[in-house]
């Protein structure tokens, strides 16, 4: 019965990671990723002692400490700081207590396996939908960026291990989701592991790849010449938040997130508490701007709000210089995968993790906290596995 169980939690756990469009709104809304940890949680602890990391347990606390203070001084209510913090405790400690009970080898095997099937959906549907006017590949995702961000690291990992079908089936739907982020992502599968010494002749050698590759985007895809061009036209706003009539909607959400994380660390260098940058974006510095007049009247003038369109902007936002310092500080440890072969799994989720700076700042998506701790249990196995030295 264990060994079924076990089966159970490996699948539905990975399975879960791709279920951000299974929802329906009554009151708020009701995930099939929380029904999932749910019943989980309940059989997990039927083969296992739950526990909680005392790092995680300690960030956890530090948010509430900082956010309970920011947010009695500036008066913002508490519900905005307490909705993050309980959702990040409960995602992070399942995945946190599910990924000791396998080795990675196991997760990575199921995950990867996962996000193949997802390519051939994503095909699929790109064939069933391809004549719609603004479909674009997404597989059973509710936008092509979450898509890319999700299957990459598998993406890269394959390439890695040079399992080259399955990174042909999945290199090809970020291609084909037409997502700037994707694009971003396949240009870093190949740099960011060349970024040393010894390969910098390399690296040059793929810079005018990189740049005849954005030049090309840019002359053949009018989608992405538009976000280029209004993004720059518009970068003055980040001063004065006054947007031309016609910007487009993707440059607009991140632009005006930009002039709101602005703002706020302005007002508040140490951050305005967890889950703040909402309340600011609505309540505060957004009834400052001028959004173009046909978002107001389609009522999508607070496009992003919620996750400041980058978990950097939102990070920053909310913990001002601290989360900077965090954000600096996780990248410079994570980094370390770079410098061995035995970690291709881990390399692949230090780019999801740039690429979630860029966009989508919701604090616990599905697939975050399952790539966080896995993350950090490939470089425990990593360490055990090395030779102690002895002088």
């Amino acid at each position: 019965m264990k060994i079924s169980v076990k089966k159970y939690l490996l699948y539905s756990s990975i399975f879960a990671i791709f279920t951000e469009a299974f929802f329906f709104n009554w009151i708020i809304d009701w995930k099939l990723l929380y029904v999932i940890i749910a019943i989980n949680y309940l059989l997990l602890s039927t083969i296992k002692k739950l526990n909680i990391n005392p790092w995680f347990l300690a960030l956890l606390i530090g948010f509430f400490i900082h956010g309970f203070i920011a947010y009695t001084i500036i008066g913002i209510p508490y519900n905005y700081m307490l909705s993050q913090i309980i959702g990040i405790a409960i995602i992070g400690t399942y995945y946190y207590n599910l990924i000791p009970v396998y080795t990675t080898e196991e997760i990575i095997k199921v995950y990867g396996k996962m996000c193949v099937w997802m390519a051939v959906i994503g095909y699929i549907l790109l064939a069933i939908y391809y004549k719609e006017p603004f479909y674009r590949l997404m597989s059973i995702f509710k936008e092509p960026a979450h898509y890319v961000i999700v299957v990459l690291p598998a993406c890269y990992y394959f390439l890695k291990t040079k399992s080259y079908w399955n990174f042909a089936i999945i290199f090809g739907t970020l291609l084909l989701s037409t997502s700037s982020l994707g694009y971003i992502g396949c240009g870093l599968m190949f740099v960011l592991p060349n970024l040393t010494l010894k390969r910098v002749g390399y690296l040059v050698a793929l810079i005018p790849v990189v740049f005849a590759s954005f030049y090309f985007a840019y002359q053949e895809l009018p989608f992405f010449k538009m976000r280029v061009d209004d993004t720059y036209q518009e970068l003055n706003v980040i001063e004065t938040g006054k947007f031309q009539e016609y910007t487009n909607q993707s440059s607009f959400a991140i632009l005006s997130n930009l002039f709101i994380t602005k703002e706020n660390v302005i007002d508040h260098p140490l951050g305005s508490g967890i889950g703040s940058h909402y309340f600011m974006h609505t309540e505060r510095y957004g009834v400052e701007m001028r959004p173009p007049p046909y978002l107001r009247t389609l009522n999508l003038h607070q496009t992003n709000a919620a996750d400041a369109n980058s978990l950097f902007l939102r990070l920053v936002s909310d913990l001002g210089l601290i989360g900077l310092a965090l954000i600096v500080f996780a990248l410079y440890k994570s980094s370390v995968c770079f410098t061995t072969n035995q970690m291709y799994f881990a390399q692949g989720v230090f780019i999801y993790f740039l690429l979630k700076l860029f966009r989508d700042g919701h604090y616990f998506p599905p697939e975050l906290f399952f790539f966080i701790w896995l993350f950090y249990y490939s470089f425990k196995e990593y360490k055990s596995a090395q030779p102690i030295i002895q002088d």
